[in-house]
């Protein structure tokens, strides 16, 4: 007996760090093996009003677009020579509240994103996207932490 694919839809979010690029790697191997689609959910976050006040945060934003645009594209072209269906999506907003708003919006199957090691301290003034997903978001959460071994 043939049992539909469990995961049809797979929602990954880019922001171009090591950290992505695992959870990419990871969301388009899943794509493949399950025929899934993948959405490519680029996140533009706007700078903090700490980071404001210090000055940084200051760059053109329509050239921070262009390079996230341009990431992403390269990222789904070699994605789709694979086989693999990919959509490109480009929001602005915090990434645990954009990618939770586009799960509302329907047909995602599976959210997966990459983990980054920060200090406790740093985790409690900043919080840790993979967590908050994982506690509030309506699918599946597949959390990609860094395989290499610890010292």
């Amino acid at each position: 007996m043939e049992h539909p694919p469990f995961f049809r839809t797979i929602l990954v979010g880019d922001n171009g760090t090591p950290e992505a690029a695992r959870a990419v790697a990871v969301a388009m191997s899943l794509g493949e093996k399950y025929k899934a689609k993948v959405i490519l959910l680029g996140v533009l976050v706007p700078p903090s009003a700490e980071a404001l006040a210090e000055g940084y945060g200051l760059t053109d934003p329509a050239a921070e677009r262009r390079k996230l645009e341009e990431h992403l594209r390269v990222t789904a072209q070699a994605a789709q020579r694979t086989g693999v269906e990919v959509v490109v999506e480009i929001v602005k907003g915090l990434p645990e509240e954009s990618i939770e708003k586009r799960v509302k919006q329907g047909a995602i199957d599976l959210v997966v994103v990459g983990h980054r090691k920060i200090g406790r301290l740093r985790g409690w003034l900043e919080h840790s996207t993979s967590e908050s997903l994982v506690r509030r978001c309506p699918v599946s959460v597949l959390v990609v932490h860094d395989c290499a071994p610890t010292s």
